[in-house]
């Protein structure tokens, strides 16, 4: 993987969070951080092409329909923020 990926402090922030939680949903992710889940939203999407993280829908009991989470790939666990 290259070192010249940059993340942006938000970025980071959202990163860091998952890195730190494991697998986490963008509302929870959002409330951690303090932000709009839109804004998480866009600082995943932002980890995911730089192939750090990868969105995973789950089944959840007591949900309906599938909630997304975001996880770290092999990649984002070998990356420093």
């Amino acid at each position: 993987m290259s070192d010249a990926i940059k993340l942006t402090e938000k970025s980071a922030e959202v990163f860091n969070y998952v890195r730190e939680n494991g697998k986490a949903s963008i509302p929870e992710i959002a409330a951690a951080v303090q932000r709009a889940p839109r804004s998480v939203s866009a600082n995943v999407t932002d980890l995911a092409k730089k192939g750090l993280v990868v969105r995973v829908k789950e089944a959840v009991e007591g949900e309906d329909g599938e909630v997304t989470f975001v996880q770290l790939t092999a990649d984002g666990v070998a990356f420093q923020a």
